[in-house]
């Protein structure tokens, strides 16, 4: 269905277009029905295509700091001035640098790269070679395009409501519904133990937190048909991005079972 025909051509209340953005996330998200996420939540798949993966999605996490930062420039450059709203996204900032190197924050725990780092070290994948590969942008066509696409919204996106459409409404909130599920996966199916996973349960917990914003400010903000128009594009732009990735990393994996 169109976008201008999900929103029938009219502005929707604000907690009915709210509903609108879960319902999409909850439907078509990659990480919710991509038959090689299905496959790994249910441990089917090899280890080896399990570090196909880690290294493609540590293509997109390594982003993480400079996107959510963007979105502090962004919300600013959006007419946003409200210190309550900046604060929530110095809080976003603070949970990807480590929440363990400021005072007053709500976990001691590292910054989700060092979390990402350690579970690739867990499944064989030296963090210098993750480094290596980001240095080197050595990842698959789809991924590459993938972080380029990621670059593109959190740089060039025309308003904040765009921007967390696109990752916190889309990308976070589907994290908050799969951290469960690839934390019980890698420990009942892969054997890995709750410290070297714990990137997905503290992902999962942050996420829950960071997705939040997006939906309240979409709420207060998209209050006109053409943004609740935007908005939903740039949500399906980000789901977009996490089929392409999801695609790739399947085609690169059944090339092991040759």
């Amino acid at each position: 269905m169109s976008v201008e025909a999900l929103l029938g051509g009219k502005i929707l209340p604000a907690k009915e277009f709210s509903d609108v953005l879960v319902n999409e996330v909850k439907n078509r998200h990659a990480r919710l029905h991509h038959p090689f996420y299905l496959d790994l939540y249910e441990g089917k798949l090899p280890l080896e295509a399990i570090k196909v993966w880690a290294k493609e999605a540590w293509g997109i996490f390594a982003y993480n700091v400079a996107i959510n930062t963007a979105k502090l420039v962004r919300c600013q450059l959006s007419g946003i001035h409200d210190p309550e709203i900046h604060k929530k996204f110095v809080d976003i900032i603070h949970s990807e640098v480590g929440y363990t190197y400021f005072e007053g924050s709500p976990r001691a725990v590292l910054g989700h790269r060092a979390l990402f780092l350690r579970f690739g070290e867990s499944i064989g994948i030296p963090g210098k070679e993750l480094e290596r590969c980001e240095i080197e942008e050595d990842f698959l066509p789809t991924t590459v395009l993938a972080r380029v696409g990621w670059l593109d919204i959190a740089l060039r996106s025309h308003h904040i409501l765009e921007q967390v459409a696109s990752t916190n409404c889309c990308n976070e909130f589907s994290n908050h519904l799969t951290g469960g599920k690839f934390f019980k996966s890698f420990r009942d199916h892969y054997g890995l133990k709750p410290h070297d996973i714990e990137f997905f349960a503290e992902h999962g917990e942050a996420d829950t937190e960071h997705s939040n914003i997006g939906y309240e400010l979409v709420e207060e903000f998209a209050t006109t048909h053409d943004l609740q128009v935007r908005v939903l594009k740039a949500l399906r732009k980000g789901l977009g991005i996490w089929w392409a990735v999801t695609d790739g990393v399947a085609r690169e994996s059944a090339k092991l079972k040759k």
